[in-house]
């Protein structure tokens, strides 16, 4: 897994990404070798835990599901129409994007924003 930070500027879009400012994104390999010593971003490459299951049968104390630790980064924070007319352009596109959303297909605010509130619903019905 590799993740990359936009570290300077406030907004950059690569690769079907929208990098906001200081924002931590999951990318894919090709992303992280285009991205990697570009002086905007700080990438990494987060190596997967070790598996010791092999060796030990009973669970450390400290050691906690993947899941748990994973599960906060996946969740879709759901938008108001009143924050989203409250957002910039960029914020609003960032946001079109991570819900699967082409960002040029709209030609103002209404219609982004219209999109974003039309495909929380869909995928809060779906529970995606």
């Amino acid at each position: 897994m590799y993740t990359a930070v936009l570290i300077k500027g406030k907004t950059y879009a690569v690769m079907g990404h929208v990098f906001l400012l200081n924002q931590v994104k999951e990318i894919e390999k090709k992303v992280f070798q285009y991205l990697d010593g570009n002086e905007f971003f700080n990438c990494t490459e987060v190596k997967a835990p070790v598996d010791d299951s092999k060796t030990d049968d009973q669970p450390k104390e400290d050691d906690k599901p993947v899941e748990e630790e994973e599960e906060p980064q996946q969740e879709q924070k759901i938008y108001t129409e009143t924050e989203l007319k409250d957002m910039k352009k960029d914020g609003q596109e960032a946001v079109i994007v991570d819900l699967g959303g082409d960002p040029s297909e709209f030609k103002n605010e209404g219609e982004r924003i219209a999109f974003i509130l039309e495909n929380q619903e869909q995928q809060e019905k779906t529970g995606e």
